[in-house]
């Protein structure tokens, strides 16, 4: 029924994963007697049709452009029909309304429009007027067809007394698109939910499954809620510190790690009130950390943009009240497209890839950015970024290095900006041998492009030439491009520190190579001057379609593969052991992943939030920013990026515990890796390299014929990351290096992994971890391959094929006597209506399926092993972890087909 399903996630980082690219979901419900709000709802909302103003100039119904083509787009809009008009215009489109309020009141007012398309004003009565830019936020997608949907959107708030007003609303352009389906006014919560009214639910669900539709969250007091956790307000404990390997509080010197989410650019532009209800719910579910990843320009990207700002401003406020901490990640490369009109020469509507290592015009309208963005005092707080410890990150760059197939020069780097590259390359060299010329004679081979030793330039060598021939001009010109990104980075944390004045912490990009093992070191060790090392991961199993960079669609094919098992990318391969989880620890720094998902489509994703927990704990990762948020509120529909869904977001009550309180223990470093500088420079590689882990949209810049793998011989066992924490140190001296003996952790014939702290079991036959630590233990995976999983405190019996069941103390005591615990369950979810065809290897997508979430039913049993287990009381908490039925005791609870979460209590 349902075409493609584009992430929610990437119109909201837009233009992160698609740059203005119209991107559209289908929430469809067909209205049943079941979608009937309640009395109490329909007394604090309005709700009337676009398509029936009583006074317009928009065409008539059977002129709309956007007017739906068959039953399927008809059952996307609400009562079938919206109004629209698109092209060029002599006159301002109007709408005008009348609206019957009941009583009188603050309200909110939401509009359902075709996507980001159309900026209007509205005021009701003689009312100030009130603008919707194209930069609202969307709070949902409903696709009728491709790039054509329909969007929630909030509007603005407004004081109306009881009875009828007039709303009027005009558009800001003569020119476009523009389309409206339904408005409502609520004095109450409002969750987006398609052509749902407020309180309305989809009801609905295949044989075998449940819906996922919470409640409207009223944030009272909640056994899941960890805001606990958090600080009173970001800071509260003075700035985020390096310590050895560690983050501390500046005034406490306690250690820290962050569990973290994503967050685009569009999310700034909520409303305040859903930016602060955003804020409550991340802290409720354990998080306190939020990368902001969007530019802060707008049109001009010369400068920053003032209403960008003051929108960020407020978002960073409302998190720190919140107690959560700020990332800010304000550049990256494909979020610009230079052409004849940027001011830099050659460009014709290309990313400026590698630019900003070296053009100086460039920089300073980077360096202009920051200093706009930390030194404007924020309105909401009364002091700046830089002097509030709420704004606890910068990153300088993201996803770029001069070592990754985007360097390529005369490609994605014009020739202009080559002279000025090759210049500065030609300085280098003839401070190393007196002369280019002296440089060309030395290496004694045909020229390349670029090359003019009477003009001082020496040109670039392609990074496959580097990395496979390694001769004399390979490692220099990797010496000199890795000197220029490592001064980029000194230069750059200089001027945010001194020049600015910022006392968080810093750290350069994140990004990998073209070459793991010979230039991935290189890229490592620019990085290290900055005060921490971050790094980006997706499991991203085959998906196929024209579009499957960044959505779902139907006709795409796909794999369903678990993590956990190291599938072989194809038939007859080794097994693919790289995982983004696996931490390598460069130089003793605080190591970080600032994106991280199991991307959809794919059964399996059930495992990340148990895993990222337990093995970041194992290796002391610092911090996993989940990628990406969609909106406000649950997702309802899943997505090409998904995170608020159940699977993954839903597991984070228990899962943040684990990690935040550090309930498991941290392991030794069976490996240090000591490196001489001088070695790499001259291109002998590591014996290590970090886990290559890409989204499908990156993953699309590799050229073809040519790979991320490394070959593994001459590496360390990959299966270290799994039993402790692995360290890579780069040095001038290369001290010598230490490899523990892992033959008794790692058992090849049984397909088994033990860390050395023996509370983790990752077993790659079955596709299972388990968890065995005193405060922490359960289970992801496979769970029907073997007999019930009998831990310390507890045995699971699970009846899922496949799911995560997790019991954690409460009370910070052991389980053997906790008075207080959280039963934690999860399957899979997918989207109601999903159909594919195919039984093995890849499957195609027939439909996409639509709103709302499914899981698959839970069943089985769970067992405290403990003499009082009788003692024990437990309650069914519902999706938001409110108190419901008392289902017996711990000695023997049997899962309840649609409870996620349990409270056991003495």
């Amino acid at each position: 029924m349902t075409e493609t399903l584009f992430s929610a996630s990437a119109a909201l980082l837009l233009p992160r994963r698609w740059p203005r690219l119209v991107l559209s979901t289908l929430l469809f419900c067909a209205m049943t007697a079941a979608c009937v709000p309640s009395p109490a709802l329909a007394q604090n909302f309005v709700w009337w049709e676009a398509e029936t103003p009583r006074a317009t100039n928009f065409p008539a119904a059977d002129r709309n452009p956007f007017k739906p083509a068959n039953t399927q787009e008809t059952a996307v809009l609400s009562k079938g029909r919206w109004i629209g008009a698109e092209g060029d215009r002599n006159e301002t489109l109007f709408l005008e309304y009348d609206v019957t309020v009941p009583a009188g009141g603050k309200y909110r007012f939401f509009a359902r429009k075709f996507w980001q398309h159309g900026p209007y004003r509205w005021r009701f009565d003689n009312q100030p007027w009130q603008q919707v830019g194209k930069n609202v936020a969307l709070l949902d997608e409903a696709s009728l067809r491709q790039f054509l949907g329909a969007n929630w959107t909030e509007a603005g708030a407004v004081t109306l007394t009881p009875g009828k007003h007039t709303l009027r609303i005009e558009a800001l352009e003569k020119t476009g698109a523009i389309a409206f389906d339904a408005f409502v006014l609520t004095r109450g919560s409002f969750t987006a939910r398609g052509k749902l009214k407020p309180g309305e639910k989809y009801n609905r669900a295949p044989a075998g499954w449940f819906a996922f539709e919470p409640n409207p969250e009223t944030f009272a007091h909640s056994p899941i809620d960890l805001r606990y956790l958090n600080e009173k307000y970001a800071g509260e404990n003075g700035y985020i510190q390096v310590r050895g390997e560690e983050f501390v509080h500046q005034k406490t010197g306690k250690s820290v790690r962050f569990w973290a989410v994503n967050a685009g650019g569009g999310l700034v532009h909520l409303s305040k009130a859903s930016v602060d209800y955003l804020a409550r719910s991340l802290a409720k579910n354990g998080v306190n950390m939020v990368r902001y990843h969007g530019g802060v320009w707008g049109e001009d990207f010369r400068k920053a943009d003032k209403e960008i700002l003051d929108k960020l401003f407020y978002f960073i406020a409302a998190m720190k009240k919140q107690g959560i901490y700020t990332t800010l990640s304000i550049y990256f490369p494909l979020w610009l497209r230079f052409d004849e009109k940027s001011g830099f020469a050659g460009y014709t509507g290309k990313h400026p890839f590698a630019l900003l290592f070296f053009n100086p015009e460039f920089q300073n309208i980077y360096r202009g950015w920051w200093r706009d963005l930390l030194t404007t005092p924020n309105p909401y707080t009364g002091v700046p970024l830089s002097r509030d410890p709420a704004a606890a990150v910068l990153e300088m760059v993201n996803e770029d290095s001069y070592l990754f197939w985007t360097f390529t020069s005369y490609e994605n780097i014009p020739a202009p900006q080559m002279a000025i590259l090759e210049k500065q390359f030609g300085d280098w060299l003839s401070q190393k041998y007196g002369s280019v010329q002296k440089a060309l004679t030395t290496w004694g081979e045909g020229a390349v492009r670029g090359d003019d030793a009477a003009a001082g330039r020496a040109g670039f060598m392609p990074l496959y030439d580097i990395f496979s021939r390694k001769n004399q001009r390979a490692q220099d010109t990797a010496a000199f491009l890795t000197r220029s990104q490592k001064t980029f980075f000194e230069r750059t944390q200089a001027y945010l520190k001194k020049d600015l004045g910022y006392k968080g912490t810093v750290y350069g990009s994140n990004w990998i190579t073209a070459s793991a093992q010979i230039l991935g070191p290189l890229d490592k060790y620019t990085n290290t001057v900055a005060d921490f090392m971050d790094r980006h991961g997706y499991f991203d199993p085959p998906h196929q379609g024209e579009r499957a960079s960044y959505s779902i669609s139907k006709g795409d094919k796909y794999e369903d593969r678990s993590a956990l098992l190291f599938t072989p990318g194809k038939p007859g391969d080794a097994p693919n052991y790289s995982l983004p989880i696996m931490d390598v620890r460069y130089n003793n720094l605080p190591s970080t992943i600032s994106e991280i998902n199991w991307t959809p489509p794919n059964r399996f994703r059930a495992d990340l939030p148990l895993v990222a927990a337990a093995y970041g704990s194992l290796q002391g990762s610092d911090g996993f920013h989940f990628f990406a948020l969609a909106g406000p509120d649950w997702q309802h529909s899943l997505s090409k990026f998904s995170l608020q869904t159940p699977v993954i977001m839903g597991q984070f009550p228990a899962t943040a515990l684990i990690y935040r309180r550090g309930l498991v223990k941290p392991g030794r470093s069976v490996v240090d890796a000591n490196l001489k500088l001088s070695d790499l420079l001259a291109l002998k590689g590591a014996p290590l390299a970090a886990p290559v882990n890409l989204d499908e949209f990156r993953a699309k810049d590799i050229p073809p014929g040519q790979s991320v793998a490394v070959d593994q011989v001459a590496r360390i066992d990959p299966l270290s990351f799994l039993v402790g924490k692995v360290s890579l140190h780069i040095t001038e001296q290369g001290d010598p290096s230490r490899v523990a003996d892992l033959s008794r952790y790692i058992d090849r014939s049984a397909k088994t992994v033990r860390s050395e702290t023996g509370q983790l079991l990752w077993d790659y036959n079955l596709g299972r971890v388990t968890v065995n630590a005193p405060q922490a233990q359960g289970v992801t995976g496979f769970l029907q391959k073997a007999a019930p999983v009998r831990l310390g405190a507890v045995t699971i019996a699970a009846g899922m094929e496949y799911g995560t069941v997790v019991l954690v103390a409460l009370d910070n005591q052991p389980l053997a006597r906790s008075r207080r615990m959280l039963l934690q369950v999860m399957s899979e979810d997918s989207n109601y209506g999903w159909e594919t065809t195919g039984s093995t290897g890849l499957r195609e997508i027939t439909n996409v399926g639509t709103a709302p979430i499914v899981v698959r039913k839970f069943s089985g049993t769970v067992s405290l092993k403990r003499p009082d287990a009788a003692a024990l009381k437990v309650t069914a908490l519902d999706f938001n972890g409110y108190r419901g039925r008392q289902t017996g005791t711990a000695s023997t609870i049997r899962l309840s087909e649609n409870t996620l979460y349990y409270l056991i209590e003495k």
